[in-house]
């Protein structure tokens, strides 16, 4: 039986759908999408510079000191990255995820295809990201993909899939959406129009590994995690 899960730090029993849109769950599919070996989910520039690799990641828009680019997707469209480890500055999608889940795959709208061919008929628990709450673009896509995986489910179901109602247009959930007036307000439109593409990206994200920072060992403020995905039949 399919299950959704609204809260983010909502722990499940098996398999795990994580839905993110904005900003970073986009950039993870494409970039696998695109031949990325396998892409790294850092909570904060530190640990994101422990990790190496190819550095993505922005605040206020700009990539920190010593990142090579930030999670625009129309950059990132353009950057070479067959075969490489990339890692992504994404606090909020790392937050949302739980270091003890062991079966955990990332959807999105450019990956629907993907998730729906892999996915489709299997128990399951869809849960979109947030930080303390969901992201409403995370929401939507959530019940978007919910919808298409089974025609009925537990939890949350019938609350994300009457969203769709509201936004019917994918596009329109994200431009209204906190997450998608931020990128808005910076000029980031494009942004919305790529993440709202349904299908484009034949892969399925699936959490390869789980790395463990322990503040002491580290100089971090508190112990921290970090998380690698790769493509799911790669």
């Amino acid at each position: 039986m399919l299950r959704v899960a609204l809260c983010p730090h909502a722990p499940a029993q098996g398999p795990v759908l994580l839905v993110e849109a904005l900003p970073a769950g986009s950039a993870l599919t494409l970039l696998l999408a695109r031949g990325a070996r396998s892409v790294w989910v850092a909570p904060g520039p530190k640990v994101a510079g422990l990790l190496g690799g190819l550095l993505l990641g922005e605040k206020e828009g700009f990539p920190p000191e010593g990142f090579h680019g930030t999670l625009d997707l129309r950059a990132l469209e353009g950057l070479e990255v067959q075969g490489r480890e990339v890692v992504l500055l994404a606090p909020g999608l790392a937050s949302s995820l739980n270091p003890e889940e062991k079966e955990v795959y990332l959807g999105n709208f450019r990956n629907a295809r993907a998730v729906y061919t892999a996915l489709a008929g299997r128990p399951l628990t869809v849960r979109p990201a947030g930080e303390g709450e969901p992201y409403l673009s995370a929401v939507v896509a959530a019940g978007f993909l919910a919808r298409k995986l089974a025609p009925e489910g537990e939890g949350a179901y019938a609350l994300a899939t009457a969203l769709l109602k509201a936004f019917p247009d994918p596009q329109e959930a994200l431009f209204q959406s906190q997450e998608g007036q931020r990128l808005y307000r910076m000029g980031r439109t494009e942004d919305l129009a790529r993440a709202s593409l349904i299908g484009v990206d034949e892969v399925l994200p699936r959490l390869a590994e789980v790395r463990f920072f322990p503040k002491a060992a580290y100089g971090l403020t508190q112990d921290r995690f970090a998380y690698r995905f790769a493509p799911w039949n790669a």
